[in-house]
C-alpha cells in the first residue's frame, strides 16, 4: 500500500483535515493570489486605465486556464479513485493524457480567444486606450500558457500523491516569484502592463518546472506512460472535471457581461470597482477551493473503497471549515471597505465613496456562498457529476445573469446587488439539491 493510500484511508477525519486541507487552502490561495496581486500592482504604478483594461482581459484570460483546470480536477478526481480501487495502471494513463491534453488545449483556447479580443473589447464598448492595454495583456500571457497552464494540473498530482506540503511551498513560492518579477518590471524598471503579465509568467513556468522533476525522477505513485486508449481517457477526465470547468467559464462570461454593462453605465471608474471586489474573490474563492480540493482525493480514495461514512465525514469537515472563511471575509470586507479599495487604486472623494458603498453590498455574497461550494465539490468528489454540473449552473451563470437582467434598469445600484442576490439563490438551490438528491 503506498503512503498516500494510507494517508487517505487511515488517518481519523478531523486530523486528515488539519494535515491536508489548511496546507492545501494556503497553497491554493498563493496560487492564486498573485493574479491579485499583479493587479495591485498596475493600479498602484500604473494607474487607473491599465488597470481597467488588465481586468477586462483578465476574464478572457482565465477561460483558456479553466481548460487546464477542468483536465486537471477530472483527472484527478478519477485517478484518485482508481488508486482507490488498485488500478495503477489505469491511473498512470490518465495521469499522461492530462498532461498532454491540458497544455494543448489551453493554449488552443487562449490564442483563439486572443485572436478574436479587439472584436470582444469593441463589443464591450471599451475605447482605444483600454482595449490597447487590455491586448499587451493577453498577448504576453498566450505566449506563455504551454508551460504556464501546467501549474494547475501538477498542483492537483502533487496532492495526490500526498506531497500537500510540497505543493503548498511551491505556490508560495511562485507567488514570491511572480511579485518579486513584476515589482522589478513595474517599479524598479518602469515597463507597462505588458511587463506585468511578463513577470507572473515567468514565475508561473519556473514553478512548473520544478513541480514536474519528482514526477520525472520516479518519485512519485504516479508516472508517465503511454496514453493508450485515449479518447476512452479523454472522456473520462472530461466528464470529471466539467462541472469545475463549468462553473469557472460560466463565472467568467458572467464577469464579462457585468464589465460590460458597468462600463456601459458608469465608465472606467465603475469597472475599475468590481475590478478590485474581482480581485478580492480571487483570493477568497482559491481559499474555499482549496479546502475540498486539497481533500477531494481523500474523498474519492474513501469512496472508491467502500468506506462511504468516512468520506462524509471528511466532507462535513470542510464544509464547516468553508462557512467559517466565508463568514470571516465577509466581516472583513464589510467592516474595511476604505481600506481595502485603496490598496489597489488611489481616486478622488467621489469615487472612494461609491467604491465604498459597491464593495460593502458585494461583500455580502460570501454570507451563503459557502453552502453552494459545498455541494457542489461534494457531488464532483463522489462522482455525481450531473448535481454537481446542476449546481454550477445556477451559481456561475443562471442565476448571475437572472439577476443582471432583473435588477439593470436600476442602474449601477441594481448591478452592485447582483452577486450578493444570485449567490443567496444558489445556496437555496444547492441546499434543495443535497436535500433531495444526495443526503441518501
Amino acid at each position: 500500500m503506498t503512503s498516500a493510500h494510507s494517508f487517505f484511508l487511515k488517518t481519523p477525519p478531523l486530523k486528515l483535515f488539519f494535515k491536508a486541507a489548511i496546507p492545501g487552502t494556503v497553497g491554493m490561495i498563493a496560487s492564486n493570489i498573485y493574479f491579485s496581486l499583479e493587479m495591485l500592482l498596475v493600479g498602484r504604478f500604473l494607474g487607473q486605465t491599465a488597470f481597467a483594461g488588465g481586468n477586462l482581459a483578465m476574464p478572457l484570460l482565465l477561460i483558456a486556464y479553466a481548460v487546464a483546470d477542468m483536465i486537471a480536477v477530472g483527472s484527478s478526481i478519477a485517478i484518485a479513485i482508481k488508486l482507490g480501487e488498485g488500478r495503477k495502471e489505469e491511473a498512470d494513463r490518465l495521469f499522461t493524457t492530462a498532461v498532454i491534453t491540458a497544455s494543448l488545449a489551453s493554449t488552443l483556447t487562449s490564442l483563439a480567444i486572443t485572436l478574436s479580443g479587439p472584436w470582444l473589447f469593441s463589443l464591450m464598448g471599451a475605447g482605444d486606450a483600454l482595449t490597447k492595454e487590455a491586448m499587451t495583456y493577453l498577448w504576453v500571457y498566450t505566449l506563455f500558457i504551454p508551460l504556464t497552464s501546467l501549474v494547475f494540473v501538477f498542483d492537483n498530482y502533487l496532492r495526490i500523491s500526498g506531497w500537500v506540503r510540497f505543493s503548498m511551498v511551491m505556490n508560495i513560492v511562485m507567488a514570491f516569484m511572480c511579485l518579486s518579477f513584476e515589482f522589478l518590471f513595474l517599479y524598479v524598471l518602469k515597463r507597462g502592463i505588458g511587463y506585468a503579465a511578463l513577470g507572473t509568467s515567468l514565475g508561473m513556468s519556473i514553478t512548473c518546472i520544478i513541480s514536474m522533476l519528482p514526477f520525472i525522477k520516479g518519485r512519485m505513485p504516479l508516472k508517465f506512460v503511454h496514453p493508450g486508449k485515449v479518447t476512452a481517457t479523454l472522456g473520462e477526465i472530461i466528464k470529471q472535471g466539467f462541472p469545475s470547468f463549468l462553473n469557472n467559464t460560466s463565472g467568467r462570461i458572467t464577469s464579462i457581461l457585468m464589465n460590460t454593462f458597468i462600463l456601459r453605465l458608469g465608465g472606467e471608474v465603475a469597472v475599475s470597482i468590481y475590478g478590485v471586489f474581482m480581485n478580492i474573490d480571487s483570493i477568497i474563492v482559491p481559499g474555499m477551493y482549496g479546502v475540498f480540493d486539497s481533500l477531494q482525493p481523500a474523498i474519492g480514495y474513501n469512496w472508491g473503497a467502500e468506506r462511504k461514512d468516512r468520506a462524509k465525514r471528511i466532507a462535513l469537515c470542510c464544509a464547516i471549515a468553508l462557512c467559517i472563511m466565508c463568514l470571516f471575509c465577509t466581516f472583513l470586507i464589510v467592516s474595511f471597505p476604505e481600506s481595502i479599495f485603496s490598496m489597489f487604486l488611489k481616486v478622488d472623494a467621489n469615487s472612494l465613496s461609491l467604491a465604498v458603498h459597491a464593495i460593502t453590498i458585494m461583500g455580502l455574497t460570501y454570507i451563503v456562498r459557502w453552502i453552494s461550494y459545498s455541494g457542489q465539490a461534494y457531488a464532483s468528489a463522489i462522482g455525481r457529476n450531473k448535481e454537481a454540473t446542476e449546481i454550477s449552473i445556477y451559481s456561475a451563470l443562471l442565476f448571475p445573469i437572472l439577476m443582471m437582467l432583473v435588477l439593470f434598469p436600476l442602474g449601477l445600484e441594481g448591478l452592485w446587488w447582483v452577486t450578493p442576490s444570485s449567490a443567496l439563490l444558489t445556496a437555496m438551490a444547492a441546499t434543495l439539491i443535497f436535500l433531495v438528491k444526495l443526503r441518501k
